[in-house]
């Protein structure tokens, strides 16, 4: 692709404008944008940290029981979290249900054995 010299326009006696085909400009538009993109995906690839699928976003945004749908993404089942956290299974259970509330204690458990951040279940 040749890129043309630019027409420039002097603004108070000074250069300060470029003019160039629309066409040309497009072209730049669109690389600059692929450009960011592939920043963006370098970016992301380096980041440390897990993504979050989707469903597991919209379920909490939704409202249903943060502890459930961390258990559920993570594979446990109310028994094992409840060993893992020192609890009962009855226990987690009625705090799923919100039938219970938890200690900070239970809660700092809960987030340990959930691998999230206790503001990720209050």
């Amino acid at each position: 692709m040749r890129i043309r010299k630019p027409q420039v326009l002097d603004v108070e006696g000074k250069p300060r404008l470029a003019v160039i085909p629309l066409a040309e400009w497009q072209r730049i538009v669109e690389r600059l944008e692929d450009a960011e993109d592939a920043l963006a995906v370098r970016r992301w690839r380096a980041a440390p940290g897990e993504t979050i699928p989707a469903d597991v976003v919209n379920r909490l945004l939704d409202g249903e029981n943060k502890i459930k749908v961390w258990r559920r993404h993570r594979g446990l089942t109310q028994q094992a979290l409840a060993e893992a956290c020192g609890v009962s299974k009855p226990y987690v259970s009625q705090l799923e249900a919100n039938t219970r509330l938890a200690s900070q204690a239970v809660l700092r458990k809960l987030a340990s054995a959930l691998r999230v951040d206790l503001d990720d279940l209050v």
